[in-house]
């Protein structure tokens, strides 16, 4: 059984974007789709001692049928300054601050032009921290035949050789799964229960940027990020074949 996540990419995303991808055996970066406005291919949420807020990168205007691959940074605005220092000012006294925050200034500082561009090259750099070591691909190296979104995920999941799909729970809003299952396909949806661990400042808030645990726990953060177990286990037990995900 081989497994297979189809995400499209996010802007330093929360720890459940990363579980889909550390328990598969190949994650796809769905880069050949509509790009949508205000949502986490540009943005995401981090702590502050107010609580928190969003770092948006913010990108030219282009029509609404642009596809995510061809969007383009809008630099007119000084937002990685922004960025820097709010990372600097809400991170600074966490335990591991650095290198990662180094490695972001250095990521955000190169210019690059392209907005999933930088979101890999900043997942990539989080992965990293995270110790994830899962082969990725892009959907663009993918021909394309499919008219509809089951069809075209199906039609990834076949190019892949994969047989088993781990998606999103709002995935659940459109997935056909008896279709997948006629195609010799699995589903299942991820519902990431996010473990509490230290933060910064007053109080609790989950579902922030993997910035958040990696800033806080340093190499703990694997360990969080996989806290509740593997919810494929029991279909690969039943498939005959384990995957180990401790590193």
């Amino acid at each position: 059984m081989k497994t297979i996540a189809i995400l499209q990419p996010m802007f330093i995303p929360y720890l459940g974007y990363f579980e889909q991808m550390a328990l598969t055996d190949l994650f796809v970066y769905l880069d050949d789709v509509q790009y949508t406005r205000k949502d986490w291919r540009n943005r995401n949420r981090v702590k502050t001692a107010n609580g928190w807020i969003w770092l948006t990168v913010p990108v030219k205007k282009c029509p609404r049928d642009t596809l995510l691959g061809d969007v383009v940074i809008n630099y007119e605005q000084d937002w990685v300054r922004r960025h820097l220092k709010t990372l600097e000012v809400a991170y600074k006294k966490a335990p591991f601050f650095h290198p990662l925050y180094d490695e972001i200034k250095d990521i955000l500082e190169s210019g690059i032009t392209n907005l999933v561009q930088l979101d890999v090259v900043l997942l990539q750099c989080l992965r990293k921290h995270l110790k994830i070591t899962t082969p990725e691909r892009f959907s663009s190296s993918v021909p394309r035949r499919a008219t509809n979104k089951n069809e075209r995920i199906m039609e990834i999941c076949r190019y892949f050789d994969a047989d088993l799909l781990y998606d999103g729970k709002s995935a659940a809003e459109f997935i056909d799964r008896d279709l997948f299952a006629a195609r010799g396909l699995e589903v299942i949806f991820q519902d990431y229960a996010h473990a509490h661990y230290p933060q910064q400042f007053d109080g609790f808030i989950p579902n922030l940027s993997a910035v958040d645990v990696i800033f806080n726990t340093g190499p703990e953060a694997r360990n969080i990020m996989l806290d509740r177990g593997d919810p494929l286990a029991k279909m690969r037990t039943r498939n005959g074949f384990r995957r180990n995900t401790k590193q």
